[in-house]
């Protein structure tokens, strides 16, 4: 697998790196194989977090990297709106230790966290900086990120402030409100760690779209297209994939082997092609289920990542097929999804999103 160096910090991370985040519905053992053959494929960054599916994310992690810790990089996170103080984050701490069965970390992020939270919670006297530093300062953690959903220009702040090694955010195709931000760091030699390269898994899609990308020569999968564009920026260390089975194992080990920056013609291309999306369909989800539970019992990801099917992949008539399953259980709506615009997806959606809107703009389309 291609290599990068991770900023300052003079570790060199495979650049296709391993999420953890949607280690569900299977068993310890069955996730702990998948790890297991990633880490023999030469994936060595893996990203997790204390609160990942239930609190079982790192507890998968660490029982499939047993036998591989001298060839992998570790990395877990707490927010601290969730771990104010400094006796909070390190009880957070020695608990993701315990589950990764790990004496150390090579990365701790503040998980989501916006500029106000830094200064008013993290970086204040007792707060989860200090008890990050003390971790750090006793071994138990080798370098400090921060992974933000907040405006550009309050991430430049945040990576102003000097105390990060590495920053994870958002950046692909659908979203590339932070390509200032990544030029930042690089200047200050700031790892950048991509989340979100296939935007919860719409751009890996076969679909009109790519298929006609494809001929182009841009790749040899939809997959492949969106992943060499997030890895043409010079300044991306590593991006992270959500990976669920032993087959995305071995696709992102293909791509990670072979990953080539687009050429110009290429990425002009692909750039006008979702310009010219954004402009007519604004945010878009990137199924981080943030916004859940709701309490209507509405899947809000599901029905916003058909939406995004017909609209951007052009898969209209499939992602009708699916929306009629839905709206079976809609009857005492109309099969319209029974939103009642409480608001607490709004509050909790790091894209911004207004779903109940674009819940509506989802029945129209689908309907």
């Amino acid at each position: 697998m291609q290599k990068r160096r991770c900023g300052r910090t003079g570790l060199d991370l495979g650049v296709v790196g391993f999420g953890a985040m949607r280690l569900h519905g299977k068993d310890t053992k069955y996730w702990a194989d998948i790890v297991a053959e990633a880490a023999e494929a030469g994936f060595n960054y893996f990203e997790t977090s204390h609160r990942y599916c239930n609190s079982t994310s790192e507890e998968k992690i660490g029982a499939g990297l047993k036998g591989f810790r001298d060839r992998v990089y570790i990395s877990t996170k707490s927010a601290p709106r969730d771990e104010p103080g400094a006796d909070d984050v390190r009880r957070a701490i020695d608990e993701s230790l315990k589950r990764l069965q790990v004496d150390y970390v090579d990365f701790y992020h503040l998980w989501d966290t916006k500029l106000h939270e830094f200064e008013n919670i993290a970086a204040r006297k007792g707060g989860t900086l200090e008890g990050i530093r003390k971790a750090m300062d006793d071994g138990l953690i080798r370098h400090l990120g921060i992974t933000t959903h907040d405006t550009p220009e309050n991430m430049i702040k945040l990576l102003a402030t000097g105390e990060f090694e590495v920053v994870t955010l958002q950046y692909n195709l659908i979203n590339r409100t932070t390509e200032s931000v990544i030029e930042e760091a690089g200047r200050r030699g700031i790892g950048v760690i991509a989340m979100g390269p296939l935007h919860g898994g719409i751009l890996a899609a076969q679909s009109p779209l790519f298929e006609s990308l494809v001929r182009l020569g841009a790749g040899i999968s939809a997959a492949e297209v969106a992943m060499r564009f997030v890895l043409t920026n010079p300044h991306v260390t590593c991006a992270i994939s959500g990976i669920t089975s032993s087959d995305d194992v071995k696709a992102d080990k293909a791509i990670a082997e072979n990953i080539k920056p687009l050429a110009g013609a290429h990425l002009a291309a692909l750039v006008k092609v979702f310009e010219d999306f954004q402009a007519s369909n604004g945010k878009v989800c990137t199924l981080c289920e943030y916004c859940m539970p709701c309490p209507q019992d509405i899947w809000i990801p599901g029905v916003l990542t058909l939406a995004n099917a017909a609209r951007l992949l052009g898969l209209v008539d499939e992602a009708r097929r699916q929306y009629a399953a839905f709206a079976k259980g809609w009857t005492d709506s109309g099969g319209q999804a029974p939103c009642i615009e409480c608001g607490h997806c709004v509050e909790r959606c790091p894209q911004g999103i207004d779903v109940p809107q674009a819940l509506k703009r989802a029945h129209e389309l689908l309907k």
